[in-house]
């Protein structure tokens, strides 16, 4: 009796942090849905960031413009870890914003 009470409480236990996560990641999802309307392919960009237009984002310039980002999305998108965003590094989030513009508009996620 008591195997079978233990087993029914890990179990439930496991179901409630999955649902738990699931929940967490819709609201990531909605958020990023939110972010997403009105985009056109032309506003994937964030060179728009770069205030001296060196072709460089500083992490000042980025954590200035725009009150979302923040200095762990910067580390996360600063592949190289040299505190600043080239050209490159700037192409790749193109990539990655434009694809989750697409996928959000491929499922029909609105608010």
């Amino acid at each position: 009796m008591k195997k079978l009470a233990l087993f029914f409480v890990i179990a439930f236990g496991i179901s409630f942090s999955q649902l738990a996560n699931a929940n967490h990641h819709n609201e990531s999802k909605l958020m990023v849905a939110a972010k997403c309307e009105g985009m056109t392919s032309s506003n994937f960009s964030i060179s728009s960031l770069d205030v001296n237009k060196d072709g460089i984002i500083s992490k000042l310039e980025y954590l200035d413009g725009n009150k979302s980002n923040n200095e762990k999305t910067f580390k996360h998108i600063d592949a190289n870890g040299d505190g600043k965003l080239d050209q490159a590094e700037q192409a790749e989030i193109e990539v990655v914003y434009k694809a989750i513009h697409q996928e959000v508009n491929s499922k029909n996620i609105s608010i």
